[in-house]
């Protein structure tokens, strides 16, 4: 096993968790730092408060067109652990040329569909005129270096396989230090506003990207890139699409989900725009604490399923529940009292902060009830049941939001009320999950211990013969 990797076939469950789960939410964590930090340092030549709103207007839009391809390195990941568990290294070796090609196809394709439709796009949101060319700016210079993050994406989901999660975390971190260095020369110094923060993060996906490949070359483990590997194989591409389609299609349904509030809240105007911009971008912290977990109970899963081993999968799925929900509690709190302290960072209008902090004491305040759901959902596809999660979210987190907001929120018209999708879906979600997660532990106990019983009476019969 590479030194980099965590061996999540035997040894200390808890521990090995958190040594895999711990750099992924402070490489999060650090990444939407620097999203706050790029934020704050538009507000440094902004008079009206809004600059917020123009980066922040297409991020909803930017996940739903980028979650599906992002989700499949999810994919990725739970099919190259998967191998690693069976000893099958010929297919690791596979999983990972296709996947890599696979990233760079998909990033060319949506470089294309971002560039050409951003402005239609930013309309489509109900995005303010007064927003519209700084967003619609923001958009296309996002999706010029998309290809750029696939890459990098999918090798740190790679890496992550294996359980280092130590460099795709140190290359986050440069690249995040990089673009704020950048943001605040190009804006500071520059007044580039919007263009410079585009610029910026461009080139630090160009560092990242770089950083991921040639860990991947020059890995001393099984996870490893060749060059000669690099193209399509039939069997670990309808592998990795099996799990990672489904995980991007719920990715993107998140999304499809958040656009609905989205269109309803810019209808409110410019000031509501911009308020839960800023709210956006703090959730999106409390996201990546939460998920960080989950990152970890995959592959745990995952490696411990092809082992054969369900009682050490179990265990990983309750140990990585526990972390994520203590998370969850503390942090979300914490985020709804300080909400108007921490809103004030990006923005001094009143209007824009009272909007940013009604949206965090709602959502930010109950994320630990995605814990559950989260959890459940990546255990599942670690078993091989994609497709339950995805609907899950196909129903809980996008499709009741139709009715909630054409027929339930025109009733009050107060965002209050529209926020509170978020928890209700939340325990909906979790509470289906739990009819499927348990018969597919009781199945794969059953089919484990005939395995076992087979193989006991196969050496039997060797021995006598």
């Amino acid at each position: 096993m590479a030194k980099n990797s965590v061996n999540m076939l035997s040894g200390s469950v808890f521990k090995g968790l958190l040594t895999i789960a711990m750099p992924i939410m402070l490489m999060n964590v650090l990444q939407s730092l620097y999203n706050i930090i790029d934020m704050s340092i538009l507000k440094l030549n902004d008079a009206n408060g809004l600059s917020a709103g123009a980066v922040g207007v297409s991020s909803t839009l930017i996940s739903l067109i980028t979650g599906l391809l992002i989700g499949i390195s999810s994919g990725t990941s739970v099919v190259v652990a998967r191998f690693i568990g069976k000893g099958d290294y010929e297919r690791v070796e596979k999983s990972i040329g296709t996947a890599i090609l696979f990233a760079m196809i998909g990033g060319a394709v949506l470089l294309v569909i971002g560039v050409s439709f951003a402005e239609l796009f930013m309309k489509m949101l109900n995005c303010s005129e007064v927003l519209l060319s700084s967003a619609a700016l923001y958009f296309r210079l996002y999706f010029l270096g998309v290809p750029l993050l696939l890459v990098y994406n999918f090798t740190a989901g790679i890496l992550r396989a294996s359980g280092d999660t130590k460099r795709p975390m140190y290359f986050a971190i440069t690249g995040g230090a990089l673009k704020v260095i950048l943001t605040f020369v190009f804006v500071a110094f520059f007044n580039l506003g919007v263009l410079g923060v585009g610029i910026a993060t461009i080139i630090s996906w160009v560092l990242m990207c770089f950083l991921g490949v040639r860990a991947l070359l020059k890995n001393s483990g099984v996870v490893k890139l060749k060059l000669n590997r690099i193209r399509f194989y039939a069997s670990e591409l309808k592998e990795i699409l099996f799990i990672g389609i489904p995980t991007g299609a719920q990715q993107a349904l998140y999304s499809v989900a958040n656009v609905i509030i989205v269109s309803t809240v810019n209808t409110f105007g410019e000031y509501a725009t911009s308020g839960v911009a800023i709210a956006n971008t703090f959730d999106g912290l409390m996201y990546q604490i939460v998920m960080a977990p989950t990152y970890a109970v995959m592959p745990f899963v995952s490696q411990n399923v092809g082992n054969r081993n369900m009682k050490r999968a179990l265990e990983a799925v309750w140990k990585g529940m526990l972390i994520t929900l203590s998370f969850g509690v503390v942090l979300g709190s914490l985020s709804a009292i300080f909400s108007n302290e921490l809103c004030s960072l990006m923005s001094d209008n009143p209007e824009v902060l009272e909007y940013a902090r009604q949206k965090m004491v709602i959502v930010s305040s109950t994320y630990f009830l995605t814990a559950i759901n989260e959890i459940l959902g990546v255990s599942l596809k670690g078993m091989k049941r994609p497709i339950v999660p995805m609907v899950c979210t196909m129903i809980f987190m996008c499709a009741i939001r139709f009715p909630w907001v054409y027929l339930v929120f025109p009733h009050f018209t107060s965002l209050t009320y529209l926020y509170l999708i978020w928890p209700i879906g939340w325990v909906s979600s979790a509470i289906v999950l739990c009819f499927f997660f348990f018969p597919t532990v009781r199945k794969l106990k059953k089919q484990f211990k005939m395995e076992l019983e087979q193989q006991k009476l196969e050496s039997k019969t060797i021995n006598q013969n």
